[in-house]
């Protein structure tokens, strides 16, 4: 049996996504934005946009001569998105629930901007398709990413998946960040300044620069599981009844505070390159 798809996943987490966006989602979206260079009048694609963070953001940026196309391909997100710009009060974007990977070859390379908050990694063959969409900026046009920066989240991952294995019975899976004897996970190819900027230039892309946002956030019981269930993290809880989501909760939970973990490292690396 196959599991949900990521678009199921992120549909599902819909409710939750926006929760934690002042805390997480908002700041990072703000700081792509504020580092992607935005000019008024500038035409933008954003991929992956969630709820919008990072849309929202860029539509402001470029003011009302400019526009905004954010795409993602989970309905209920883009929904969402669409309702946040509504209450707004933005008209310069718009939202479409769509396949970034097939957007080349069906929209025109006129972008000045191309941005992409917590998204590559989660692309089928991440180097072609981003390779590929690069073909939608115009000359000298810039990229900007968003992504979990080294050690982000570790701890509290390392919590999560093994409460969830405990209560699965199940042996504690690997995490991305783990030693394997395959290819490396794709998060893990690009989480140091280094390492993006090296990745964005083999894509063709040049003056690559990176920072990162220090991005630390109280551990509380409300903020830790809304993560969990407003993130990809929500896919460990597929299939499991009420009873067992809340067992995972509370486990997780105490798992968190035993640890001694007073603070979730959310910490985000921004990197920017331009076309030639």
């Amino acid at each position: 049996m196959t599991g949900p798809s990521i678009a199921q996943i992120f549909n599902s987490a819909s409710a939750d996504f926006d929760l934690v966006t002042p805390l997480v989602w908002g700041p990072a979206g703000e700081a792509l934005v504020a580092r992607a260079g935005m000019s008024l009048g500038d035409k933008v694609l954003d991929i992956c946009s969630g709820t919008g963070a990072s849309a929202l953001a860029a539509a402001r940026a470029v003011g009302p001569d400019g526009h905004v196309t954010a795409v993602d391909f989970a309905t209920d997100l883009v929904d969402r998105a669409r309702a946040n710009a509504d209450a707004a009060g933005l008209r310069n974007i718009d939202f479409r629930v769509d396949d970034v990977t097939t957007l080349p070859g069906r929209l025109s390379p006129e972008y000045d901007v191309l941005t992409c908050g917590f998204g590559v990694f989660f692309l089928p063959n991440m180097d072609d398709s981003v390779r590929q969409l690069l073909t939608l900026l115009r000359p000298g046009g810039r990229l900007a990413v968003a992504v979990w920066h080294d050690d982000a989240l570790r701890d509290f991952t390392n919590a999560y998946f093994a409460e969830v294995a405990r209560v699965k019975g199940d042996p504690p899976p690997p995490g991305p960040r783990a030693p394997s004897d395959g290819p490396p996970h794709p998060i893990t190819r690009i989480d140091t300044q280094e390492k993006i900027v090296g990745w964005l230039e083999s894509l063709g892309a040049v003056d690559g620069s990176a920072s990162v946002l220090e991005l630390r956030v109280p551990r509380t019981d409300e903020f830790s599981w809304s993560m969990v269930l407003g993130s990809g993290l929500r896919g460990a809880l597929s299939g499991m009844d009420a009873e067992t989501v809340a067992a995972v909760r509370a486990g997780f939970l105490r798992r968190l505070a035993g640890d001694g973990i007073t603070e979730v490292d959310c910490d985000t690396l921004i990197a920017v390159a331009r076309t030639p």
